[in-house]
């Protein structure tokens, strides 16, 4: 019986990764397949797509198209023109790259839009995901624009300079996806000698008021215009302008708009009918601007007149900004003491505009000291006169002064003894720098050296007093407009009612004593130049001489 061998061989069975070499996603060979297997690609690609058209929504053939991603544009550029339908293709584009396409043609509005590129369906990575811009409208810049420019006066804005931008100049229509798009036509001009100005190349009234949409969205142009010197002097002879205008405006109104430019001025955001104004000082009793209320229900223009808001270093300027030019040579500048006896000399600069003047006081006027200051001036707009009053003291607030009395002096009556201090007669206390007092009258002690001398309440005589003292100071040399200045002063004046003192025998003191009143109430303390109270351990001399 013969036997026979089976052979058994091993089966090999050889196991491959699926393939995906036409980059659909599924595995090459599979046709009927129960079970997908999903290749993600190694490098997916995408296309943008979309439409020209003007904005008769008729094909434009012939338009660039290009795309801008990254650097790889300089590399590898992404261009293309529209066919015979407007339409284009690019392909090869990065998948989920953010483009930016630049679409344009002779004659026409630029329009750029940014799109991106689809990479993934849901969690699936794809390849050929296609961007579609849409239906893209370029308006046509084949028109012009006018306008006619005159100045506040009345006067053609001759050599205005200006610009103007024309929206929208392109738009997507028909796009149901997530691209966004702008596109304007920017122009500028200058006016001629009857401030006529056209902007040539820009799309036509009737296009943009198309194109455009409603309220804000409507299509118009921006229109800004620099501020003008039309004779070349360095003032303004008008303002700036800058607004939108409706294309709907100019196809209603068959074309051109006459544009009365404002009148120059500095209070921005300002009426144009608050006039000639002072806007800006760096001396604020002027009355260049209301302030809110400050403590204490203050009213708003008592912060204003506070002396310490008034303070000017010595060798610093007085700074004057005006809401209009001032006439060439029309700022009349007035400083004087106190008391309006003695003048003194400013010079006056004036920047190239006319707008901001400097004063420089001399340097002979001296720390804590107050002086007065009448101002008057000429609009080179309107030929509005204004003056205006107020005051400043010589200080620096980095270096408060302590306070002194300066001088007593006291005023000989026509009746009693000449060389005595008689009762009745006036005693002047001054001292070094202005004070502003309290509602607390001032001690005064006069005193020829016994033991308990007497005292009198002295009371500020701001000039020019009313004070029977004074009758001599009204009207003053140099009007002051007392209404409008703080209680401030250096001087303080009381009538003497002791016994009869010979100054030939004896020697006289006076003492502003503020010892007396000051440690209960802290609201009673006075003040200096500088804002700082006068201690309550402060007492003052200065011997009595004759006025």
């Amino acid at each position: 019986m013969k036997k026979h061998w089976a052979v058994v061989l091993p089966l090999l069975v050889v196991g491959c990764m699926p393939e995906d070499k036409d980059g659909d996603g599924i595995a090459d060979g599979v046709r009927d397949p129960d079970t997908v297997s999903v290749v993600a690609p190694a490098n997916p690609k995408g296309t943008v797509s979309g439409q020209v058209l003007n904005t008769r929504m008729e094909p434009l053939a012939g338009a660039s198209v290009k795309l801008t991603i990254g650097s790889a544009t300089a590399e590898k550029p992404f261009e293309t023109t529209s066919d015979a339908s407007g339409s284009f293709l690019l392909t090869n584009v990065p998948a989920g790259a953010e483009v930016l396409v630049t679409i344009g043609k002779e004659g026409h509005a630029t329009l750029r839009a940014s799109a991106l590129v689809p990479s993934h369906a849901g969690n699936i990575p794809i390849n050929n995901g296609n961007a579609n811009i849409g239906a893209v409208a370029l308006a046509e810049t084949k028109s012009s624009v006018s306008f006619s420019l005159l100045t506040p006066s009345g006067y053609p804005a001759r050599g205005a300079k200006a610009y103007i931008e024309a929206v929208p100049a392109g738009t997507i229509a028909f796009n149901g996806g997530s691209a966004t798009a702008v596109s304007s036509v920017v122009v500028s001009a200058e006016a001629d000698s009857m401030g006529i100005i056209t902007f040539s190349n820009v799309p036509s009234p009737a296009e943009l008021a198309r194109i455009g949409g409603v309220g804000d969205a409507a299509g118009g142009y921006r229109l800004w215009v620099d501020p003008v010197d039309s004779n070349g002097d360095g003032i303004l002879d008008a303002g700036g302008y800058a607004k939108k205008i409706d294309a709907s405006t100019l196809v209603v109104s068959g074309g051109s708009q006459m544009l009365r430019l404002p009148a120059p001025r500095n209070d921005a955001g300002g009426s144009e009918t608050a006039g000639f104004q002072l806007v800006a000082t760096n001396v604020p009793s002027l009355h260049y601007v209301k302030l809110p209320d400050g403590d204490a229900g203050k009213p708003a223009m008592e912060l204003q007149k506070k002396p310490l808001r008034n303070l000017l270093r010595p060798g610093e300027p007085i700074y004057l900004g005006f809401s209009q030019p001032v006439a060439r040579e029309s700022l009349l500048a007035l400083v004087a003491d106190e008391y309006g006896r003695e003048k003194f000399d400013v010079i006056v600069t004036s920047s190239a505009a006319g707008d901001v003047y400097t004063l420089m006081p001399p340097s002979s006027i001296r720390e804590g000291q107050e002086y007065n200051i009448i101002l008057r001036a000429t609009s080179a707009y309107d030929g509005t006169v204004r003056t205006w009053k107020g005051y400043f003291i010589s200080g620096d607030t980095r270096t408060p002064r302590p306070l002194q009395l300066a001088s007593a002096v006291y005023k000989d009556g026509t009746t009693g003894t000449v060389g005595t201090l008689d009762p009745g007669e006036c005693i002047i206390i001054s001292f070094s720098q202005v004070v502003v007092p309290s509602a607390t009258l001032l001690d005064a002690i006069v005193t020829t050296g016994e033991a308990s001398p007497p005292s009198f309440k002295a009371t500020p005589a701001a000039p020019p007093s009313a004070n029977a003292c004074f009758t001599a100071e009204s009207p003053t040399k140099y009007p002051i407009d007392s209404t409008n200045f703080n209680e401030a002063t250096t001087r303080f004046v009381f009538t003497y009612s002791g016994a009869a003192i010979n100054l030939t025998t004896n020697t006289v003191k006076v003492k502003a004593d503020f010892t007396k009143f000051q440690s209960a109430d802290l609201s009673t303390y006075y003040e200096s130049a500088w804002g700082a109270p006068v201690s309550s351990g402060t007492s003052l001399e200065a011997p009595l001489g004759k006025l």
